[in-house]
Protein backbone atom coordinates (compact mmCIF):
# COMPACT_ATOMS: atom_id res chain seq x y z
CA UNK A 1 0.00 0.00 0.00
CA UNK A 2 0.85 3.39 -0.87
CA UNK A 3 2.01 5.55 1.89
CA UNK A 4 0.36 8.85 2.13
CA UNK A 5 2.58 11.96 2.45
CA UNK A 6 2.51 14.39 4.59
CA UNK A 7 1.85 18.14 3.13
CA UNK A 8 3.09 20.79 5.45
CA UNK A 9 1.97 24.48 4.63
CA UNK A 10 4.53 27.12 3.73
CA UNK A 11 2.43 29.63 5.83
CA UNK A 12 1.35 28.03 9.36
CA UNK A 13 -2.00 28.75 10.89
CA UNK A 14 -2.55 31.83 12.18
CA UNK A 15 0.38 33.75 10.18
CA UNK A 16 -0.03 36.26 7.97
CA UNK A 17 1.92 36.56 4.68
CA UNK A 18 4.33 39.93 4.44
CA UNK A 19 2.69 42.28 1.90
CA UNK A 20 6.02 42.17 0.26
CA UNK A 21 5.15 38.36 -0.23
CA UNK A 22 2.01 39.23 -1.22
CA UNK A 23 3.39 41.66 -3.82
CA UNK A 24 5.86 39.18 -5.57
CA UNK A 25 8.92 40.96 -4.40
CA UNK A 26 9.80 38.33 -1.70
CA UNK A 27 9.34 34.38 -1.73
CA UNK A 28 8.78 34.19 1.75
CA UNK A 29 8.29 36.68 4.97
CA UNK A 30 5.84 36.51 7.77
CA UNK A 31 4.72 39.37 9.20
CA UNK A 32 5.04 39.54 13.01
CA UNK A 33 3.71 42.75 13.12
CA UNK A 34 0.03 42.89 12.58
CA UNK A 35 0.47 44.50 9.56
CA UNK A 36 1.55 47.72 11.52
CA UNK A 37 4.43 48.85 8.84
CA UNK A 38 5.36 52.35 9.69
CA UNK A 39 7.21 50.66 12.18
CA UNK A 40 8.45 47.55 11.00
CA UNK A 41 12.53 47.72 9.59
CA UNK A 42 12.43 44.92 6.93
CA UNK A 43 9.61 47.36 5.14
CA UNK A 44 11.50 50.15 5.68
CA UNK A 45 14.28 48.31 3.78
CA UNK A 46 11.73 47.50 0.98
CA UNK A 47 10.30 51.01 0.24
CA UNK A 48 14.24 52.26 -0.14
CA UNK A 49 14.73 49.46 -3.47
CA UNK A 50 11.29 48.43 -4.57
CA UNK A 51 7.74 49.54 -5.88
CA UNK A 52 5.19 48.94 -2.92
CA UNK A 53 2.50 46.77 -3.50
CA UNK A 54 -0.89 48.44 -5.22
CA UNK A 55 -2.99 47.34 -1.96
CA UNK A 56 -2.03 46.54 1.84
CA UNK A 57 -3.14 44.17 3.57
CA UNK A 58 -4.94 46.98 5.29
CA UNK A 59 -6.73 48.17 2.83
CA UNK A 60 -4.88 51.34 1.86
CA UNK A 61 -3.67 51.41 -1.70
CA UNK A 62 0.06 52.19 -2.28
CA UNK A 63 -0.30 56.16 -2.67
CA UNK A 64 -1.53 56.26 1.22
CA UNK A 65 1.54 53.77 2.57
CA UNK A 66 3.64 56.18 4.21
CA UNK A 67 7.52 55.08 5.08
CA UNK A 68 11.23 56.35 4.05
CA UNK A 69 10.31 56.80 0.12
CA UNK A 70 8.17 60.30 1.52
CA UNK A 71 11.02 61.22 3.46
CA UNK A 72 13.30 60.43 0.08
CA UNK A 73 11.18 62.72 -2.10
CA UNK A 74 11.04 65.37 0.88
CA UNK A 75 14.85 65.12 1.09
CA UNK A 76 15.61 65.09 -2.36
CA UNK A 77 13.11 68.53 -2.36
CA UNK A 78 14.78 70.17 0.66
CA UNK A 79 18.04 69.34 -1.71
CA UNK A 80 16.87 71.09 -4.35
CA UNK A 81 15.51 73.77 -2.54
CA UNK A 82 18.48 74.69 -0.33
CA UNK A 83 20.69 73.94 -3.21
CA UNK A 84 18.49 76.79 -5.53
CA UNK A 85 18.28 79.73 -2.74
CA UNK A 86 20.79 78.61 -0.47
CA UNK A 87 24.16 78.56 -3.09
CA UNK A 88 24.09 81.77 -4.25
CA UNK A 89 23.92 83.85 -0.95
CA UNK A 90 27.48 82.19 -0.08
CA UNK A 91 28.77 84.54 -3.04
CA UNK A 92 29.29 87.90 -2.85
CA UNK A 93 28.33 89.95 -5.85
CA UNK A 94 31.55 91.70 -6.99
CA UNK A 95 31.48 95.49 -5.84
CA UNK A 96 32.71 97.59 -8.81
CA UNK A 97 28.89 97.66 -10.15
CA UNK A 98 26.05 98.70 -9.72
CA UNK A 99 22.06 96.54 -9.22
CA UNK A 100 18.64 96.77 -9.55
CA UNK A 101 16.18 95.17 -7.53
CA UNK A 102 15.38 93.13 -10.82
CA UNK A 103 18.73 91.61 -10.41
CA UNK A 104 20.38 93.50 -13.33
CA UNK A 105 23.84 94.73 -12.78
CA UNK A 106 25.60 97.57 -14.84
CA UNK A 107 29.38 98.54 -14.83
CA UNK A 108 30.16 101.75 -15.97
CA UNK A 109 33.24 101.43 -19.02
CA UNK A 110 33.28 104.71 -20.55
CA UNK A 111 31.09 108.04 -20.24
CA UNK A 112 27.58 107.56 -20.36
CA UNK A 113 27.97 103.53 -21.06
CA UNK A 114 27.02 101.12 -19.00
CA UNK A 115 27.81 97.27 -19.30
CA UNK A 116 24.29 95.37 -18.23
CA UNK A 117 23.72 91.71 -17.41
CA UNK A 118 22.16 89.43 -14.36
CA UNK A 119 23.73 88.94 -10.84
CA UNK A 120 24.06 85.29 -9.93
CA UNK A 121 21.16 85.39 -7.87
CA UNK A 122 18.91 85.18 -10.82
CA UNK A 123 21.47 83.10 -12.97
CA UNK A 124 21.53 80.08 -10.74
CA UNK A 125 17.80 80.06 -11.29
CA UNK A 126 17.89 80.08 -15.15
CA UNK A 127 18.14 75.95 -15.66
CA UNK A 128 14.66 76.05 -17.41
CA UNK A 129 15.00 78.78 -19.52
CA UNK A 130 15.82 77.56 -23.19
CA UNK A 131 17.28 80.83 -25.01
CA UNK A 132 18.01 84.88 -24.74
CA UNK A 133 16.98 87.04 -27.11
CA UNK A 134 18.72 90.74 -27.05
CA UNK A 135 17.57 93.69 -28.83
CA UNK A 136 19.56 94.52 -31.99
CA UNK A 137 22.21 97.42 -31.96
CA UNK A 138 20.86 101.02 -32.41
CA UNK A 139 17.71 100.18 -30.58
CA UNK A 140 16.72 102.37 -27.87
CA UNK A 141 15.86 101.52 -24.26
CA UNK A 142 13.77 102.97 -21.45
CA UNK A 143 13.81 102.46 -17.88
CA UNK A 144 11.64 99.47 -16.56
CA UNK A 145 11.05 98.58 -20.23
CA UNK A 146 12.58 94.77 -21.40
CA UNK A 147 16.13 94.99 -22.76
CA UNK A 148 15.98 91.06 -22.85
CA UNK A 149 13.67 88.17 -22.86
CA UNK A 150 14.24 85.36 -22.09
CA UNK A 151 11.97 82.03 -23.23
CA UNK A 152 10.74 79.35 -21.66
CA UNK A 153 7.83 76.31 -23.02
CA UNK A 154 5.05 77.84 -21.34
CA UNK A 155 6.60 81.87 -21.41
CA UNK A 156 8.94 84.58 -22.09
CA UNK A 157 10.27 86.44 -19.21
CA UNK A 158 11.40 89.93 -19.71
CA UNK A 159 14.44 91.88 -18.06
CA UNK A 160 14.17 95.15 -17.51
CA UNK A 161 16.22 97.99 -18.58
CA UNK A 162 18.26 100.03 -15.66
CA UNK A 163 18.11 103.21 -17.38
CA UNK A 164 17.29 105.47 -20.51
CA UNK A 165 19.36 104.24 -23.46
CA UNK A 166 20.63 103.17 -27.06
CA UNK A 167 21.84 99.61 -27.26
CA UNK A 168 25.38 100.19 -28.35
CA UNK A 169 26.27 96.52 -29.18
CA UNK A 170 24.89 93.12 -27.68
CA UNK A 171 26.72 89.96 -26.65
CA UNK A 172 25.89 87.39 -29.41
CA UNK A 173 27.14 84.63 -27.26
CA UNK A 174 24.66 84.91 -24.92
CA UNK A 175 21.90 84.16 -27.46
CA UNK A 176 23.46 81.06 -28.57
CA UNK A 177 24.15 79.59 -25.38
CA UNK A 178 22.33 80.03 -21.83
CA UNK A 179 25.05 78.28 -19.80
CA UNK A 180 27.40 81.67 -20.32
CA UNK A 181 25.17 82.90 -18.18
CA UNK A 182 24.43 80.51 -15.58
CA UNK A 183 28.34 79.84 -15.56
CA UNK A 184 30.08 83.75 -15.73
CA UNK A 185 27.08 86.25 -15.13
CA UNK A 186 29.85 88.97 -14.35
CA UNK A 187 32.10 88.41 -17.28
CA UNK A 188 31.25 86.40 -20.54
CA UNK A 189 27.74 86.30 -19.49
CA UNK A 190 27.11 89.97 -20.13
CA UNK A 191 23.98 91.08 -21.85
CA UNK A 192 24.49 94.31 -23.46
CA UNK A 193 26.07 97.98 -23.68
CA UNK A 194 24.00 100.76 -23.29
CA UNK A 195 25.17 104.79 -24.04
CA UNK A 196 22.57 106.46 -21.58
CA UNK A 197 21.09 109.59 -21.11
CA UNK A 198 21.99 110.36 -17.57
CA UNK A 199 25.45 110.17 -16.33
CA UNK A 200 24.53 108.27 -12.73
CA UNK A 201 21.53 106.14 -12.74
CA UNK A 202 18.95 106.81 -9.84
CA UNK A 203 17.37 103.79 -9.31
CA UNK A 204 20.94 101.52 -9.05
CA UNK A 205 21.98 99.98 -5.62
CA UNK A 206 25.31 99.00 -4.22
CA UNK A 207 26.44 95.40 -3.99
CA UNK A 208 26.28 95.62 -0.47
CA UNK A 209 22.41 96.21 -0.60
CA UNK A 210 21.50 94.01 -3.31
CA UNK A 211 23.21 90.93 -1.21
CA UNK A 212 21.26 92.26 2.23
CA UNK A 213 18.23 92.80 -0.25
CA UNK A 214 18.52 88.88 -2.01
CA UNK A 215 19.40 87.17 1.18
CA UNK A 216 16.03 88.63 2.54
CA UNK A 217 13.98 87.65 -0.62
CA UNK A 218 15.88 84.38 -1.08
CA UNK A 219 15.13 83.61 2.84
CA UNK A 220 11.32 83.87 2.54
CA UNK A 221 11.02 82.00 -1.06
CA UNK A 222 12.80 79.26 0.64
CA UNK A 223 10.65 79.19 3.61
CA UNK A 224 7.55 79.59 1.38
CA UNK A 225 8.44 76.48 -0.71
CA UNK A 226 9.43 74.36 2.51
CA UNK A 227 6.19 75.18 4.05
CA UNK A 228 4.16 74.42 0.60
CA UNK A 229 6.12 71.19 -0.23
CA UNK A 230 5.68 69.89 3.50
CA UNK A 231 1.87 70.65 3.61
CA UNK A 232 1.55 68.46 0.62
CA UNK A 233 4.15 66.09 0.11
CA UNK A 234 2.93 62.54 -1.48
CA UNK A 235 3.57 60.08 0.34
CA UNK A 236 5.62 58.23 -2.36
CA UNK A 237 9.11 59.64 -3.46
CA UNK A 238 10.36 60.19 -6.98
CA UNK A 239 12.69 57.80 -7.88
CA UNK A 240 13.91 55.69 -10.85
CA UNK A 241 12.28 52.61 -10.03
CA UNK A 242 8.77 54.17 -9.70
CA UNK A 243 8.65 55.45 -13.14
CA UNK A 244 9.36 59.37 -11.41
CA UNK A 245 12.17 61.91 -12.38
CA UNK A 246 13.84 63.26 -9.21
CA UNK A 247 13.91 66.84 -9.51
CA UNK A 248 17.32 68.87 -9.92
CA UNK A 249 16.04 71.83 -10.08
CA UNK A 250 13.41 74.80 -9.56
CA UNK A 251 11.67 74.05 -13.07
CA UNK A 252 11.30 70.31 -11.84
CA UNK A 253 9.95 71.10 -8.47
CA UNK A 254 7.49 74.10 -9.72
CA UNK A 255 6.49 72.80 -12.93
CA UNK A 256 7.19 75.35 -16.03
CA UNK A 257 3.68 77.35 -15.73
CA UNK A 258 4.84 78.33 -12.12
CA UNK A 259 8.44 78.67 -12.59
CA UNK A 260 7.94 81.22 -15.25
CA UNK A 261 5.82 83.14 -13.43
CA UNK A 262 8.03 82.80 -10.44
CA UNK A 263 10.73 84.24 -12.76
CA UNK A 264 8.38 87.15 -13.64
CA UNK A 265 8.03 88.34 -10.30
CA UNK A 266 12.11 87.90 -9.42
CA UNK A 267 13.22 89.98 -12.24
CA UNK A 268 10.10 92.23 -11.88
CA UNK A 269 12.11 92.83 -8.40
CA UNK A 270 8.89 92.11 -5.93
CA UNK A 271 9.47 89.66 -3.49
Amino acid sequence: MEEKKTISKVIPEGELNCIWVDAGLVSYKLCDRNFECDDCPFDQVMRQKSIPASATRTGKPASDVTGPKSRVKQDSMLDVIRGVFGGPLSIKPPSDRMYTQGHVWLKKTALNTYQIGIDHFAAGLLEGVGTIVLPKSGTSTLKDNPCAWMTCEEGTIAVKSPLDGKIKRVNPEVMESIVIVRRDPYGAGWFSEISCFDESPATSVDASTIESSSKEQFTGLKQQLIMEFDARLPSLGVTLMDGGIRPHNLKDLLGTSRYVSFLEILFAGRK
